[in-house]
């Protein structure tokens, strides 16, 4: 796996409107740029931040990435991704371990 490339993904995904507007045109196309597995352009492109996480990227980037490009914006989705519970809704982490 290749943390520190997502970690720049996610990361250009974030903060560079350019990347933002290339993505939300073609996920994959925009992916393919970058040295990725398989595994990875799926976690990125499917908003898979618990994969991400699981995997040692950076809590703040997954969540950034999120706020910015996820589907629905949710963080209550985004917490459920995480394996938040109904009890730990109410708390606010980028990361949740269990």
């Amino acid at each position: 796996m290749s943390r520190n490339t997502l970690e720049r993904v996610l990361w250009q995904l974030s903060v560079e409107r350019a990347a933002k507007d290339r993505f939300r045109e073609d996920p994959r196309q925009f992916l393919a740029r970058f040295a990725l597995s398989e595994d990875e352009v799926e976690m990125v492109a499917g908003f898979d931040v618990a994969a991400l996480q699981r995997i040692g990227v950076n809590p703040m980037l997954t969540m950034g990435f999120w706020q910015e490009l996820s589907p629905t914006r949710s963080m209550k989705q985004y917490k459920a991704l995480l394996g938040a519970t109904d009890e730990h809704s109410a708390g606010f982490s980028a990361a949740l371990k269990g």
